[in-house]
């Protein structure tokens, strides 16, 4: 169990969609900084939806005006982080 931390955003990098096709499906995959735009951009977010467990940070999504409107998708706070860092085998930044 690994929790994927993509930072980049999705428009200028591929650093989430290689990661898309190297999750496992005991992975959870976390959006910081600008790949939280990666809620807006269609064809990932489809692949995203798809996922049992996506979580984005609160604070990078409220700060770049992005919205979660997904039930699947979970917005999480720095705390919660921490917690999910302690809950998977290993954290692996892209």
């Amino acid at each position: 169990m690994i929790l994927h931390k993509i930072s980049t955003s999705p428009f200028t990098h591929l650093a989430l969609e290689h990661c898309l096709l190297r999750l496992h499906s005991s992975d959870g995959l976390l959006l910081t900084q600008d790949a939280v735009y990666g809620l807006r951009h269609q064809s990932l977010y489809s692949k995203l939806s798809e996922l049992r467990c996506v979580y984005v940070l609160k604070e990078d999504a409220h700060a770049r005006g992005v919205a979660v409107e997904n039930d699947k998708i979970q917005l999480v706070d720095y705390a919660e982080f921490v917690e999910l860092s302690l809950e998977y085998e290993k954290v692996m930044s892209w």
